[in-house]
């Protein structure tokens, strides 16, 4: 009788708090990553949770977007419990047309803004998929680039806005 070990995989982690952004994990095997998506992602420790956070023990949680998008990369969505001022709850007040660049892992890297503007990321902050029941929404990213933070929405095929995001949540 042999048995056989299963063989782990890498997941890259993309934004969150510094002690797990862009790290990777490796307790995730092959073999997981290929199965049903809802069962993939962690709430993790973290020791950067937000000063002020209601529950000091708060987790870092990271998931995966849906198919058909790689498994191996996973989003910081927030913190579980949520506090009343978590960054990740702002929002702009106000959204302009952008045209927006992704790498081949399918991250945003920079945007062009309708008044001319160039913007590069430099970090993503955090990253949610468009949900509901009729995937009307849109996918949000937060991200920093220039000293500021900006929410960018993707509306579907090369529709995209960007927003300065609200100093508080």
């Amino acid at each position: 009788m042999s048995e056989t070990t299963p063989s782990t995989a890498h997941v890259r982690l993309i934004g969150g708090p510094d002690d797990w952004r862009e790290q990777l994990l490796d307790h995730v095997t092959r073999e997981e990553l290929e199965g049903p998506r809802q069962d993939l992602g962690g709430y993790l420790i973290s020791s950067c949770v937000p000063t002020g956070h209601p529950d000091p023990g708060a987790r870092a949680v990271y998931e995966p977007n849906a198919e058909p998008a790689r498994a191996d990369i996973w989003f910081f969505r927030g913190w579980m419990p949520t506090g009343p001022a978590d960054l990740e709850l702002r929002s702009a007040d106000h959204h302009q047309a952008a045209t927006v660049v992704l790498d081949h892992d399918g991250l945003v890297v920079e945007w062009a803004s309708g008044d001319g503007g160039l913007h590069r990321v430099e970090r993503v902050l955090a990253h949610w998929e468009a949900s509901g029941e009729d995937d009307l929404g849109f996918d949000v990213w937060h991200v920093q680039s220039g000293g500021r933070d900006w929410e960018l929405r993707d509306h579907g095929p090369d529709m995209w806005d960007a927003g300065v995001l609200r100093e508080e949540g």
